[in-house]
């Protein structure tokens, strides 16, 4: 982990860090509110020398006293107190320390004690008891002593207390620090935050940025969509829709530089597990397509829980399990939209083996014959629940996979992956999902610097919905047919001249004279659909679904389409 690393894992946990910091300071004064007060007391006295050759301030007189200092808290001094207080012992409550201090010929006597006056009387009984103590033992070690053989006198070296300053009552109690508690419980669960982030981050099976991508797929990523409101409103959210938008012109720019040996025209988009974003990304994606002026084709190859007609509001009666059963021909089961360059194949009826018609001959024919006339973009089902999208992988050119940042787990793209490369799939790149705006680490930073241009493009964007939503009411309002395809000639009346497209331009002239193909059978379809009179009522015709006999009339997957 470097240190760039190591700042973004910070950035990602600071709650973890702020959380860590505010209960460990609450630790810290509720420790310190629940610890009972200490009040120190001090006096002091001066170590006097007697005899010849020992006097105060010498090393061996120094010496000689702090062998004294630890009597202090003994229960002879603690009884000499008692005594010259005319208390009982056990009222002795406190702690007693002494020592010499450093450099002086000084004594220093601290007592603790719950209460100012226990810690007065403990302070100054003490240095008392411990000169009194010191005095008896040094008189008993000079009259215990062998008299010279001569009988003459000899003068003793020896040592005695002398109190100096007594003790004054304190004021405030010495213990607990508040501010040091509180500082230290701080710190504390500053440091625990700091742990959980990196525990989090050692035990998290979630993609979180966009380098675990390249560990895990072992591809890069086409592009980095982020989280969108429905229905939201407002600056924040036009930007939002205008990232997104630009994210899925990226991915058209990297799908179409994703290959120079072999031409791109069938991508399957697919994901490892449910809800991850797939079919919104293949719609997306297939619009940004459109825009460009490539005529695009949306086929839902989900024929479990197909989505796309819904998500294009488009009749999804009958579509690619009837064209592959043989009970349709291709070129009624394509659906126009509003974009003139993007049409669809929905799912049709849920077939009983949807594994088996997506991995029969004729599906692989069918794209065959499609891709002369479009650039492909498949919906594919997840990986890990079915197998469709490993058998579909095979018929396409490429496949881009779909992670739902925070959501997919890192051994499920494993496996995915693994399944995929068992068929040989080639995997054309990652597309990031629901990444948050604020994830300047996973390349949104940039927004906050150009929102302007995020601007100016959602109020333009915001421009062409509306021209489109008002095209396509008075068309209609005017009951006219859609704009032909490419290079196909516009129907037109007998004795009047040619109608006018979804534009609202009307065609002058007849496109040159091409081969018939798939798409020439899709615009004749769709004309005739959209020429049809409306029922009464305003109500769209709605074709039926063709129904299938147990026997399915001897017609199997593999039936030409």
């Amino acid at each position: 982990m470097t240190v760039l690393d190591f700042l973004i894992l910070i950035r990602r946990g600071w709650w973890f860090l702020a959380l860590g910091l505010l209960l460990g300071a609450l630790g810290g004064l509720l420790s310190a509110q629940l610890t009972a007060p200490v009040y120190t007391a001090q006096a002091t006295g001066f170590i006097a020398g007697t005899g010849g050759s020992v006097i105060a301030g010498t090393t061996t007189a120094i010496d000689r006293a702090g062998a004294y200092m630890p009597l202090v808290d003994t229960a002879q001094v603690r009884q000499e107190i008692a005594k010259d207080a005319n208390v009982p012992l056990s009222k002795l409550n406190g702690s007693l320390s002494a020592e010499v201090v450093p450099g002086s010929t000084m004594v220093r006597v601290t007592a603790n004690a719950p209460d100012p006056q226990s810690a007065l009387k403990l302070a100054n009984g003490a240095l008392h008891a411990l000169a009194n103590v010191v005095a008896r033992i040094e008189d008993a070690a000079g009259a215990g002593a062998t008299p010279p053989p001569d009988g003459t006198t000899v003068q003793r070296d020896g040592i005695v207390i002398v109190p100096l300053d007594d003790a004054v009552p304190p004021t405030s109690p010495s213990a607990p620090d508040k501010r040091a508690m509180i500082l230290s419980g701080a710190l504390i669960g500053l440091a625990a935050g700091l742990l959980l982030v990196l525990l989090r981050r050692a035990l998290d099976v979630r993609v979180r940025s966009h380098t675990d991508v390249a560990a895990l797929v072992g591809t890069g990523v086409l592009g980095r969509v982020p989280t969108l409101d429905v229905g939201g409103r407002g600056k924040k959210e036009a930007i939002t829709r205008a990232v997104a938008h630009e994210a899925y012109r990226q991915i058209r720019t990297g799908l179409r530089f994703a290959s120079v040996d072999q031409e791109v025209r069938v991508v399957m988009v697919t994901s490892a597990n449910l809800g991850e974003g797939k079919s919104s990304t293949t719609r997306s994606l297939a619009q940004v397509l459109a825009e460009s002026g490539q005529r695009t084709l949306v086929i839902d190859g989900d024929l479990r829980r197909p989505s796309v007609a819904d998500g294009f509001e488009l009749d999804g009666t009958v579509g690619l399990s009837e064209v592959l059963s043989g009970q349709m021909p291709i070129g009624p089961a394509i659906r126009r939209t509003s974009d003139p360059n993007l049409f669809v194949l929905p799912a049709g009826g849920i077939p009983p083996n949807p594994s088996e018609m997506l991995g029969s001959t004729a599906f692989q024919r069918l794209l065959g014959e499609l891709r002369r006339d479009f650039f492909i973009v498949v919906d594919a089902p997840p990986v890990l629940p079915v197998t469709d999208a490993s058998v579909m992988s095979a018929f396409v050119d490429g496949v881009v996979f779909v992670i739902a940042m925070g959501r997919t787990r890192k051994a499920e793209i494993v496996e995915a992956r693994t399944q995929l490369d068992q068929i040989r799939a080639r995997m054309l790149g990652v597309v990031l999902n629901f990444v948050a705006m604020r994830n300047s680490a996973n390349g949104y930073g940039s927004s906050r610097k150009n929102h302007r241009y995020y601007v100016q493009t959602s109020v333009h964007d915001a421009d062409k919905e509306g021209d489109v939503d008002t095209v396509a009411t008075m068309s209609a309002d005017s009951e006219l047919a859609p704009a032909a395809l490419d290079g196909d000639a516009s129907p037109a009346s007998a004795d009047g001249p040619e109608p006018a497209g979804a534009g609202g331009e009307r065609r002058t002239g007849r496109a040159p004279a091409r081969s018939r193909s798939v798409a020439d059978d899709a615009s004749v379809a769709a004309d005739a659909a959209h020429a049809r009179p409306r029922p009464a009522g305003g109500q769209r015709n709605v074709p039926a679904r063709a129904h299938r006999s147990a026997d399915t009339h001897g017609v199997g997957p593999d039936a030409a389409v």
